[in-house]
């Protein structure tokens, strides 16, 4: 099969094809035929050996859907010719976590191309447990989104208990997070305080729905929030970048909720302490999405309440070109990768 192997750490150009042979499907296990492959930003921090535990040599991309083309002799749930999305890890099934409907926390919870395959591929055999039943009206395209960066952030807000009427401020407000973001919480009734340090990006911003869109292009923006909430604070944060989390903090009203979705950056940050007490402040982290998450952001899709947010549609060929973009290019939504030369 073809594939796309990272060689080594560095450039876009480091993305080469090569022949492979097809994955095996243990007994529990389906094999499917990646249709289409979201790029994550995720990807591009692997791809530069930013990430703990990256690895060379290694097939990237994990938001994904294709076609079943076969069944390991164990499963049941799903036939040659099913249409799925793939969750984005590899979980165990077994602990407690994951058997209370929480599969982001399993502590065997797979990293994405480090301990799990890659979609960058042909074909992927993942445990037939991980593919979910895509709806007849929705494309392979859409549904790539559906897990990572739609279910992610449906998570983030399952989490942050949002209620209609209550304001929601997003940083990074224009990458493949932050902009789905913004029409979740639209549809979950909240007035939207969106953040991008592009002025060029403010009106794509407002196009999706964003009450205010604040441009501060050196994150200094929690006084502008304070402006505009009549030195109220927001209700919830969806911080996607942490690079600017102590602007976030500042922004927040008493007993406000940050949750804590990117890490950009992975330095430390300084926040401040007194900051946290004085105001009753949550922080609290979130990663991927559970299984019903990934379902549930594929009924809003299907239902024609979330639109996927795509900038542009390449073959998987031109993979280091769509890296180089993301890097180097005005890019709001995601790149998706369909097709092969």
């Amino acid at each position: 099969m073809k594939a796309i192997i990272l060689k080594d750490f560095g450039l876009p150009s480091q993305l080469v094809l090569r022949d492979l042979a097809s994955p095996e499907v243990p007994a529990n296990n389906v094999l499917i035929e990646i249709q289409a492959s979201g790029i994550c930003h995720h990807d591009i921090l692997h791809r530069q050996g930013r990430l703990p535990h990256a690895r060379k040599g290694v097939v990237l991309g994990h938001e994904a859907s294709g076609i079943v083309r076969q069944v390991g002799n164990k499963v049941t749930n799903r036939r040659v010719g099913d249409r799925v999305v793939i969750y984005q890890r590899r979980f165990c099934g077994q602990c407690p976590s994951c058997l209370a409907g929480r599969h982001d926390l399993c502590k065997l919870l797979g990293s994405p191309a480090v301990d799990t395959e890659g979609s960058y591929a042909e074909f992927i055999s993942v445990p037939a447990v991980s593919s979910v039943l895509l709806p007849e009206n929705i494309s392979f395209r859409d549904a790539a989104l559906a897990s990572c960066p739609i279910a992610t952030s449906l998570r983030a807000i399952n989490l942050s208990g949002l209620k209609a009427g209550e304001t929601v401020l997003i940083n990074g407000a224009s990458g493949g997070l932050g902009s789905h973001q913004i029409l979740l919480a639209k549809a979950f009734g909240a007035t939207v305080f969106a953040v991008t340090r592009d002025p060029n990006k403010a009106e794509f911003l407002a196009a999706l729905g964003a009450d205010e869109v604040i441009v501060s292009p050196e994150n200094q923006y929690a006084s502008q929030v304070w402006k505009l909430t009549q030195k109220q604070g927001v209700n919830i944060a969806l911080d996607n970048t942490a690079v600017s989390l102590p602007e976030t903090l500042r922004g927040m009203t008493q007993g406000g909720r940050v949750i804590l979705l990117g890490n950009i950056n992975p330095n430390d940050i300084n926040i401040s302490p007194g900051l946290l007490i004085g105001r009753r402040l949550t922080l609290q982290g979130s990663g991927s999405a559970t299984l019903a998450e990934v379902s549930q952001s594929l009924a809003l899709i299907s239902r024609g309440i979330i639109k996927p947010i795509i900038h542009q549609v390449m073959e998987f060929n031109d993979v280091s070109k769509a890296h180089e973009l993301l890097e180097t290019s005005d890019i709001t939504g995601r790149i998706v990768l369909e097709g092969w030369k």
